[in-house]
């Protein structure tokens, strides 16, 4: 998950990491945050989606009963904040039953939302019911661009709308807008957009090789680096009054001095923050990555096993026949491989596992610093 969030003010995405850094312990902290995909049914079909999520007739969905269970036992394991997501979450029938009980168990409770049907009376009745944060993408300041990309005429509208009515219910609102080469020159518009409606967080990802349509589209990829837009937009925030950036991108920001307050700079899923859950109970390494589930949190759940400790397990064995740490010699060498660990899976698994694409350091030889590397990979095998 290599997004990296600007913020503008305080919020209560920020506890899970500030909780997770205080208490991390060696490689595998603990989990503290869960991504539960409820359904696989969506009204749009984006050019990116790592699950190709779109209209369809044939689909799964969590039953009640099971979604109930699932965040009573997500909250006994110790997870503090449940991020709603699919498909579409707000084509969920349950959805509100969702929420509810994650906030009576304490969770805090966001989503992931194309934002296509929230109205003003349902963002107020969501909130009411325990909400505190949408995430809705805005892939263009152009409306008709946005709808290509999206794959739903009428999605730009609908998305604006939706943030307001989020931030009129009292939520949280967060853009995201995944790079690609189609809006890659309009990045700082739109957050100008964004800030302009209100928006509290603005978040950027680049378009991540996955088993999806966004595999079938990695000639999307930006022509610029994206590390560089990265510091554009950091650029840009300072200029505004953003008060933190946190970084899910394990490149960013290296030795790159931000001038803000800064959270994360690893990625959540490789260091053991956050699960992501399938509506099949199927966890992976990563919600770009699907090839092979790491466990199925039904079984774990109904063995009344630690989540816990199964997650930090089968995260380090599916890290290892992963070859997450079939890293080139050069990386082994640079000062910053013991926190990038050799940059994005995803990004270095596109290029045969060489280095990740958007890494440019020059990185010269320093024997000290390999043999520490060394050393560290040994360990975690």
């Amino acid at each position: 998950m290599c997004s990296v969030t600007f913020d503008w003010g305080e919020n209560d995405a920020m506890e899970k990491v500030k909780h997770f850094e205080k208490t991390l312990r060696g490689m595998y902290g603990r989990l503290l945050w869960a991504t539960v995909e409820f359904t696989e049914l969506c009204n749009h079909r984006c050019v990116y989606c790592y699950e190709n999520a779109e209209p369809k007739l044939k689909y799964n969905i969590m039953d009640k009963e099971t979604a109930l269970k699932l965040i009573d036992y997500l909250s006994r394991s110790g997870i503090r904040q449940l991020t709603c997501s699919g498909g579409e979450p707000l084509m969920y029938p349950y959805i509100k039953d969702v929420i509810k009980a994650a906030k009576d168990k304490g969770l805090v409770v966001h989503m992931i939302t194309n934002g296509y049907f929230l109205t003003k009376e349902l963002a107020k009745e969501l909130f009411d019911l325990g909400l505190t944060q949408v995430q809705i993408n805005i892939d263009s300041v152009n409306p008709k661009k946005h709808d290509t990309i999206r794959g739903k005429k009428g999605s730009f509208e609908h998305a604006v709308n939706a943030l307001k009515n989020a931030r009129e219910a009292g939520m949280t609102t967060v853009t995201q807008t995944v790079v690609t080469e189609l809006n890659e020159d309009e990045i700082v518009d739109i957050f100008k957009l964004a800030r302009s409606i209100g928006v509290n967080r603005c978040r950027v990802w680049d378009i991540v090789p996955s088993e999806g349509r966004a595999l079938e589209h990695m000639h999307l990829k930006p022509t610029r680096n994206y590390i560089d837009i990265l510091k554009e937009l950091t650029e840009y925030a300072k200029k505004t009054g953003a008060t933190n950036i946190e970084s899910g991108d394990p490149l960013f920001p290296q030795d790159y001095d931000t001038g803000l307050s800064l959270t994360g700079g690893y990625c959540p899923y490789s260091i053991g923050l956050l699960a992501n859950i399938s509506v099949r109970g199927d966890s992976y390494f990563c919600c770009t990555n699907r090839e092979n589930s790491m466990y199925n949190i039904f079984d774990v759940m109904n063995k009344n096993e630690s989540l816990g400790k199964v997650h930090a397990e089968r995260l380090r064995k599916t890290l290892k026949r992963l070859q997450f740490f079939n890293v080139q010699k050069e990386c082994l060498s640079c000062n910053f491989f013991k926190k990038c660990m050799g940059g994005c899976y995803m990004r270095r698994r596109y290029v045969d596992h060489e280095k990740d694409y958007w890494c440019e350091r020059d990185v010269k030889k320093n024997t000290e610093q390999e043999a520490f590397s060394q050393t560290l990979l040994e360990t975690l095998k």
